[in-house]
């Protein structure tokens, strides 16, 4: 344990910058600084659309957070899967049969004391974007009560091979 002196003393010895270092290392482009925001994993967030909780049977997700944020994380053989597993839209749901075409995925609901649960990812071969099938319906659009503008977040875990899902708190009035 650090006692109040030597705590003291090291708060003393931190460097404080001038305005002229600063506006330095603004010229070259660099930050020699520490900062302590939190860290916010939730890198892919959306606001639900109706398409997302209604018949559809699938959550949509943006290409461009896929492409930055899932894709380079994902392990090469799921990658070569998904890009041989092609739904043509939102219709095509034919192959969403057990044992067909996509990449199973966990999903795990941070919310939900951690449960976990199995669902395809798909590519769309007309917009690119990625959707998220099989048991989105019942796994949380019900089991969740997920309604249109409600607002939920991802992320992929590139340790587990997995997405952990949240929902956002409603916003205050």
């Amino acid at each position: 344990m650090i006692n109040s002196v030597i705590a003291a003393e090291r708060l003393a010895s931190f460097r404080l910058y001038t305005s002229e270092e600063e506006e330095k290392e603004q010229r070259l482009g660099v930050c020699t600084k520490l900062g302590l925001q939190p860290y916010d994993p939730w890198t892919i967030r959306k606001t639900l659309f109706a398409s997302d909780v209604d018949s559809s049977s699938r959550l949509l997700l943006r290409k461009d957070d896929f492409d930055n944020y899932v894709l380079p994380y994902m392990g090469k053989d799921d990658v070569e899967k998904l890009f041989g597993s092609i739904c043509k839209n939102d219709r095509d749901r034919a192959s969403d049969k057990e044992g067909e075409s996509g990449v199973k995925v966990k999903v795990v609901d941070l919310d939900t004391d951690l449960s976990e649960h199995q669902l395809v990812l798909k590519r769309w071969s007309s917009t690119g974007s990625f959707v998220l099938t099989s048991n989105w319906p019942k796994e949380f659009v019900i089991r969740r009560g997920l309604e249109k503008g409600d607002e939920i977040g991802l992320f992929w875990d590139k340790w587990n091979a997995c997405f952990w899902f949240k929902k956002a708190p409603p916003k205050p009035n």
